[in-house]
């Protein structure tokens, strides 16, 4: 009698246990994720969209408005000579988007974790990108070799909610 109290107790506890694990997989998602539909995180990707189509109409102003002032990039390295901040963002993504001749785009959202005004969103981008030469306006030389480029790769994009608006703090 005692090993079949023993045995309930522990499956009680077990099933409490797992009661709310169970209840967030049974949380409303936003559709085509698994991330949960709340207002943050409908807005977050309201953003993330806005910059990746902006990217794909190689609209520089556009990608630039998804990014916040506090914007900072070390680009993957300890070279802090390669780091982006946002006053030289807006060259940058002008002088990028003038070298795209084509381009294929998607990101599938993964996972959004939100602390208070900060969040973080795990991505897998799926692109492709055909680059036009650059070549210097004064000595006719190329700058840059186009060439085509494919991006299959987990990314993370840092934001921050500035005055009700989710901005774009690392990542682009």
């Amino acid at each position: 009698m005692r090993h079949l109290l023993r045995s309930l107790f522990l499956g009680l506890i077990v099933l409490g246990l797992s009661a709310p694990l169970t209840a967030c997989k049974n949380a409303p998602t936003i559709p085509g994720t698994e991330i949960p539909d709340t207002e943050d995180n409908r807005d977050i990707l309201r953003v993330l969209e806005r910059y990746r189509t902006a990217f794909v109409r190689r609209d520089a102003a556009g990608v630039l408005a998804t990014a916040h002032p506090s914007y900072y990039d070390p680009a993957g390295t300890d070279d802090p000579t390669d780091d982006v901040v946002y006053g030289e963002l807006g060259p940058i993504l002008r002088e990028r988007m003038a070298q795209l001749e084509a381009i294929r785009f998607t990101i599938d959202y993964l996972e959004i974790n939100v602390i208070q005004d900060r969040a973080s969103v795990k991505v897998w981008v799926d692109a492709s990108f055909q680059l036009r030469s650059i070549v210097d306006p004064e000595s006719g030389d190329v700058r840059v070799r186009g060439r085509h480029t494919r991006k299959q790769d987990h990314a993370l994009f840092e934001m921050v909610n500035d005055n009700g608006a989710w901005r774009i703090t690392r990542g682009l």
